[in-house]
């Protein structure tokens, strides 16, 4: 279906199908304005903050860390973004190459559960800006957000692309004068010591910051497959991993000063009480506005899994399902330690999105791309991906140090519990390419018609080639 010339901003019908070389539009600069308008936002202040108000870590080694994590794992947005164009289709149908369409389930659900999650961190920051702006109580404040989200979500893919394009230049303009009084204020030293040590600090401030990051991987192609095919990848990789990286490095550098001068337990106050009384409001505004429009990517995509898993549902409804799912958790979540919560959200994300990365960089990037299977295959159920990432996750498990669990390893040696990220990447990613180095891809049966997607009836030909040229 076509959009409709008179309406700008139609509720986009396609769901987990692959989008028709009809419907391809826009150029890779668009991945730029979308990516630094969704990094730009009070999430990247306030992991940045944890860095120096919780962490314990100096604000110097925090930029430093904060810098390390950003670039790594914003590549991976990057990279992931350039098989957009190529294919037409999701990221997460692009997954159940090396993982099976039984076994992308899995993945399928954590997404979901990744987009509810940044729904909840997002909606509790919009709910400090409005209790701060306006006094309104929590319930109404939550309300507000709420039909926000939801609604710019249900729309879709173009609305949501001209959002963040209209934020990225508001926002640069607003963080630009906040970074003058934030790194004006700032303190070389941190305002509590590093409770492991300076160098467990350094690491898990690093660890933390990917992991943020890496929840964007998961959903990159989901902005990038109405692309025409032609847009070069390079370009795609340099738009979407650069606009990720320049906004997750400035405003999390950011974050890290203001957090030398104010605790975290309300990331609203932290910035108001630095600004001049009206400056703040406008910025408090600003901010609600980034927070509305980070959210909305999560629930389109956690929406989006939702449909990849199976769910027979219209897209808006799906995106309505998972945006009721995070606000009723939001409610709980809020009565709780904001800071606790945000860290263990982001290190339990980490340890399965650092895995799952590394089996589809090895599928469609390492040796094992000669053998990844046809994601539309009906037949290929199960395949290596999901035993890598379980072997991964078991050995994650000593490293793992966060409230709700302590691993033995983190436990005896604080200092090596961020490794476990860094140690679930590789071990997932040398096992995949362990298991299809020397496997063949299986030939198609004889008289076999052409593989479509259940979902939708659509033919994924163009999807088809693409895997074939890259054998």
């Amino acid at each position: 279906m076509r959009a409709d010339p008179e309406r700008p901003f139609p509720v986009e019908r396609l769901g987990a199908e692959p989008v028709p070389a009809d419907r391809r539009h826009g150029r890779p600069w668009s991945l730029f304005t979308l990516w630094f308008g969704a990094n730009v936002q009070f999430a990247t202040l306030s992991v940045g903050a944890l860095a120096t108000s919780v962490f314990g870590l100096d604000l110097l080694p925090a930029v430093l860390a904060i810098i390390t994590g950003t670039l790594l794992s914003s590549a991976l947005v990057g990279l992931f973004s350039t098989r957009g164009p190529l294919t037409g289709v999701l990221q997460l149908v692009q997954s159940r190459g090396p993982f099976g369409r039984l076994g992308n389930l899995p993945s399928a659900a954590f997404t979901v559960v990744n987009g509810v999650g940044w729904c909840v961190v997002d909606s509790l920051l919009g709910i400090f800006i409005l209790r701060d702006l306006t006094g309104m109580g929590f319930g109404p404040a939550l309300a507000v957000m709420a039909v926000a989200q939801m609604g710019v979500a249900v729309v879709g893919y173009r609305l949501i692309h001209t959002v963040e394009r209209g934020l990225a230049v508001l926002l640069v303009v607003v963080f630009a004068v906040m970074s003058v009084y934030g790194f004006g204020e700032a303190r070389a030293a941190a305002p509590v010591a590093p409770a492991d040590g300076s160098t467990a600090a350094f690491l898990l401030v690093v660890a933390v910051t990917a992991a943020r990051v890496l929840g964007w991987s998961a959903y990159a192609s989901d902005y990038s497959r109405y692309l025409p095919a032609t847009s070069r990848p390079r370009r795609v990789f340099l738009a979407a991993g650069g606009g990720s990286a320049v906004a997750g490095v400035w405003i999390g550098a950011l974050g890290a000063a203001l957090g030398t001068a104010g605790a975290l337990d309300d990331p609203s106050h932290m910035v108001s009480g630095l600004l001049p009384h009206a400056l703040g409001t406008v910025v408090l505004l600003s901010l609600l506005l980034s927070t509305l429009a980070s959210t909305v990517i999560d629930l389109y995509s956690g929406a989006m899994a939702a449909l990849v898993a199976g769910f027979t549902i219209p897209r808006w409804v799906s995106v309505l399902v998972v945006g009721s799912l995070g606000t009723a958790l939001a409610w709980y979540a809020g009565h709780g330690d904001f800071a606790t919560h945000l860290n263990d959200f982001l290190l339990m994300t980490g340890y399965w999105l650092a895995p799952w990365a590394a089996v589809m960089i090895a599928a469609y990037w390492g040796r094992g791309r000669r053998n990844v299977a046809d994601p539309y295959d009906p037949g290929h159920r199960f395949g290596a991906g999901l035993p890598c990432v379980a072997l991964a996750l078991a050995v994650e498990i000593p490293f793992m140090n966060q409230s709700l669990y302590t691993g033995p390893l983190a436990a005896a040696h604080p200092a090596l519990g961020p490794f476990g990220l860094f140690v679930g990447f590789a071990v997932a990613g040398a096992a995949y390419t362990a298991a299809t180095a020397l496997r063949r891809p299986a030939p198609a049966a004889p008289g076999r018609p052409p593989v479509s997607d259940t979902s939708s009836g659509t033919s994924p030909d163009t999807f088809s080639d693409e895997l074939r040229s890259t054998r």
